[in-house]
């Protein structure tokens, strides 16, 4: 009768265990993936602590100011033309004293998509700034309806018109240039300045909203056949005492006319500028073949406006120049009632890589009555900046137990040419809290190795060591090339690899997860060819099925056990820099996409590249982006899991277990794994593991019963489990 009541006891806990695993496992798949932008890791280099560090760079930026927080103080908004992407400041700055920005992401995800130009202004009254940006050969606007530090944002007009001489017209903004917006005649409401087609003189588009309504709008009407009395002709011809005054104006006309000597083609930045604080604006502005920034002063009132002389080169003191298309932002950002002034390039892409991008951000301050140059790299010099085209991974290349961080680039002109290179920055921390020091802008010295550009970094084991390498895709006059590099004192090898085109993006990754290394590239339609064990075959032209997505186009992906359940997450960010999570199916090859607004938030802007290391070493995959304008940003991974909470105290864990087809694998140290039966056979020796580097094992060929794994760190400690196999 004991016995009987033992073995029903027995039987009732089995059970209950079971149950308890599979309840366990049932929260795992059930939970949402939670990312959140983590820039808790200091990153120096020899003139110290970075204040900014996962800012993500920039190169042609554009700056507005907006309160973000409903703290009642201008922020700062950053639109980059480069990636079509905002970064948003929080304005921590002594009033009348120092400047201090410092970068907050959570704000983004509430702006709207931009495209080629920002601009704020209240055009309702309302006591909140409202957002100007392109559309197609026009001006879109959305309403601040925000509420406190809750910003929220709605069209309001997909595009404006403008009354004029024959009707309304489309109120045009050419997709290259940046219009001015604002009280140009002093009425209270905001105006709007916009070079006419051919780029040579000023149309004013008065805001007639008060006269017509007796309350802020946005109702124009074009005045006048220019405005200020001007022709822009090239960089240094401008021609003054062209009268604006009468519709049809024949010397408009006439000198509008294009000649050799003219400009060919549009791209205009324009800004207002008042230093006087008379009410009636200056203009600054730049051309798209022009390297320098002219200063215009207006002689003229609020009701007319009239030019008669330019300053070519301005500041007088200090120049602004740049290799093309100069910009300026007037803004005040310390709250001291003087202006300060930021410049920048305008252009969309670095043809021939004539911008220096590590460089293309100037701030002046207004001091006794000049500009003073205060900084040519401002806000760059306070970030993770490489350039553009950053590519990131984290690595134990000194393999000292934690992970460095390795940065490509897109290439930068030098004495030698255009060369790529890739940064390293060291773990100078543990490997729970990382801490990082710049140590080269060149590892390896591949530049000297290889003239290249556009470099993609990722990891893999690809000469079966047991560890991953570091893998380097490069662009060459050629075609793409391999490189690899087993350490940091290794030399940079270089691994042959047939059949890639230009452009094409190779990822090596055991994806269908049968122990052997996979080959997938990323072509730039978007589309993913895998190929057999052997790299040399293709088995399918369009992997994953990408081409049929019809919303968004693939730029960089990434594999990884987000959620520790034993499969794959396909990490994609599409051409616009949108993040999009999906499970694959080993078997299939099929991704089924995930839909959470959580992950839908973030967008890294265009020509973004995504890989997946667990850089915080919490036994979680995380997410690290470079993006285009040269800067790195880091997701955490917070999925709530037991397992990855254990794995800080006990050196090895195995799940699901008991286990069917598969079990997963991780160690708190590198070493290698063996599965042992109860006789002490063992069935799998030796298979080299990495430090919380989750590995699949396939148990669905081995017979049912009570196993063993045995886990030998680098270290020679050994650890013992029991496994389970139901």
């Amino acid at each position: 009768m004991l016995q009987f009541a033992y073995c029903v006891y027995k039987y009732r806990m089995k059970n209950l265990v079971f149950l308890f695993l599979l309840v366990f496992s049932a929260q795992i798949l059930g939970q949402g993936l939670q990312f959140k932008f983590n820039q808790d890791i200091n990153v120096s280099n020899a003139k110290g602590i970075l204040k900014n560090p996962w800012a993500g760079g920039l190169n042609a930026a554009q700056f507005t100011q907006i309160d973000l927080n409903g703290d009642g103080i201008e922020d700062v908004l950053v639109f980059d033309r480069t990636n079509q992407k905002i970064f948003t400041y929080i304005n921590k700055s002594i009033i009348g004293g120092a400047i201090a920005l410092a970068y907050d992401p959570m704000y983004e995800k509430n702006f709207p998509l931009i495209e080629n130009w920002l601009i704020v202004c209240d055009f309702d009254g309302d006591k909140r700034k409202d957002l100007f940006t392109s559309t197609s050969a026009g001006v879109k606007v959305y309403r601040n309806v925000s509420n406190g530090s809750n910003i929220k944002f709605e069209v309001v007009s997909e595009a404006l018109f403008s009354e004029g001489f024959s009707g309304k017209i489309n109120l045009y903004v050419a997709a290259s240039d940046i219009p001015a917006i604002g009280d140009l005649d002093g009425d209270g409401d905001i105006d709007i300045l916009s070079f006419e087609p051919a780029g040579h003189y000023l149309e004013y588009h008065k805001n007639m909203s008060v006269e017509k309504t007796g309350q802020m709008g946005l109702q124009f009407q074009k005045v006048g056949d220019c405005w200020g009395n001007f022709i822009h002709n090239d960089c240094r011809d401008i021609l003054f005492g062209v009268p604006c005054n009468a519709s049809g104006n024949s010397s408009i006309a006439s000198n509008s006319i294009l000649s050799p000597i003219q400009t060919m083609h549009t791209g205009n930045s324009l800004s207002l500028l008042d230093l006087n604080k008379d009410g009636i604006k200056d203009l600054l502005f730049g051309h798209v073949t022009c390297s320098n920034l002219v200063y215009l002063p207006n002689t003229g009132s609020l009701n007319q406006a009239n030019f008669l002389k330019a300053e070519f080169d301005y500041p007088i003191k200090n120049p602004v120049s740049v290799p093309s298309f100069a910009a300026a932002f007037p803004l005040d950002l310390n709250g001291d009632g003087q202006m300060e002034l930021l410049t920048s390039t305008n252009v969309a892409d670095n043809g021939g890589y004539i911008q220096d991008f590590q460089n293309s951000v100037s701030l002046f301050q207004f001091e006794k009555g000049d500009w003073v140059l205060k900084s040519k790299n401002y806000l760059q010099s306070e970030m993770i900046d490489v350039g553009e085209g950053a590519s990131c991974v984290w690595w134990d290349g000194d393999q000292d137990g934690d992970l460095d961080l390795y940065v490509g680039n897109a290439g930068i002109r030098g004495p030698t040419g255009v060369r790529a290179t890739i940064y390293y920055f060291e773990n100078a921390g543990t490997s729970l809290r990382p801490e990082l020091i710049f140590k080269t802008d060149d590892f390896g010295g591949l530049s000297k190795l290889i003239q290249g550009t556009d470099i993609q970094l990722s990891l893999a084991d690809l000469v079966s060591s047991g560890r991953r390498q570091l893998i380097i895709s490069i662009q060459t006059f050629l075609g793409p090339e391999i490189r690899y590099c087993t350490s940091n004192i290794s030399e940079i090898k270089q691994y042959k690899l047939a059949g890639l085109s230009s452009g094409d993006r190779p990822l090596f990754m055991d994806w269908n997860q049968d122990g052997l290394l996979d080959l997938l590239v990323l072509e730039k339609s978007g589309r993913i060819r895998s190929y057999d064990n052997s790299f040399s075959k293709t088995l399918s032209a369009d992997w994953g099925g990408l081409s049929k997505k019809a919303d968004w186009v693939l730029q960089s992906f990434a594999l990884a056990d987000v959620d520790l359940d034993g499969q794959l997450e396909f990490m994609g960010i599409d051409k616009l820099g949108r993040l999009h999570v999906g499970i694959l199916d080993p078997k299939t090859s099929f991704i089924q996409w995930r839909s959470d607004p959580n992950l839908e938030s973030f967008n890294f802007g265009q020509k973004a590249t995504v890989s997946a290391s667990d850089w915080n070493q919490d036994g979680l995959m995380d997410i690290s982006v470079g993006l285009a304008t040269g800067g790195v940003q880091l997701l955490q991974n917070k999925f709530m899991s037991e397992l990855s909470t254990n794995i800080e105290n006990s050196s090895l864990q195995i799940w699901p277990n008991p286990g069917k087809e598969y079990v997963q694998i991780m160690t708190n140290e590198n070493g290698t794994y063996e599965l042992i039966d109860i006789t002490g056979k063992k069935l799998i020796a030796n298979v080299q593991i990495e430090k919380l580097y989750s590995a699949r094992l396939d148990i669905s060929q081995i017979p049912r019963g009570i196993y063993f794994i045995k886990f030998t760190s680098s270290k020679n400690q050994i650890s013992l489990k029991k496994l389970v196999l139901d």
